[in-house]
């Protein structure tokens, strides 16, 4: 029998694996996957819990979108990351998707870290991180991080919301 969290989990996998290759072959994730992940999400939603499922693939929607601009803003989030994490949102719920988003930083940031050490560019970037810190503090605004058209900073962040998903993923089908 097939269950409507298999759909849900159907529906995320297809989206994930293809952002990912998006991702990795252009440097973008396109609208044309993240927007029928989406309506999927609202859909299947609906069709189990009526208006309030779609109520609740709204805020899966909306809360990453609102929470993740500053993100985009300062130029250390790509809009695809935001419209991925939204279609996320709008399958699995707004909880499912910022413990996504929280295990993708983790496992970003080690990623990052290794990609940093590896190219000898740890120090560097830290001390970068510190004085844009240092400057946002004392002038207390924000405003773009790094420096325009510098493509050795590119991270392909899916790399690793992906498997922060799946950790999630895994964590809530075993119930922990």
């Amino acid at each position: 029998m097939i269950t409507l969290f298999m759909v849900k989990s159907f529906i995320l996998a297809v989206a994930l694996g293809t952002a990912l290759y998006f991702d990795i072959r252009y440097c973008r994730i396109k609208n044309s996957v993240t927007y029928p992940a989406a309506v999927g999400g609202f859909l299947i939603n609906f069709a189990e819990y009526g208006t309030p499922g779609l109520l609740f693939a709204l805020k899966g929607w909306l809360i990453p979108v609102l929470a993740l601009f500053v993100f985009y803003y300062i130029n250390v989030m790509g809009a695809g990351d935001i419209k991925l994490f939204a279609a996320i949102g709008a399958i699995m719920g707004v909880s499912f998707v910022m413990y996504c988003f929280l295990f993708s930083v983790y496992i970003g940031g080690i990623i990052a870290c290794g990609l940093l050490i590896r190219r000898k560019q740890f120090m560097y970037r830290m001390k970068m991180v510190c004085g844009y810190a240092k400057t946002v503090f004392l002038t207390g605004g924000l405003f773009p991080y790094g420096i325009k058209g510098d493509n050795n900073s590119k991270f392909i962040f899916t790399a690793a919301i992906v498997p922060g998903t799946i950790v999630n993923w895994v964590l809530l089908y075993l119930n922990f």
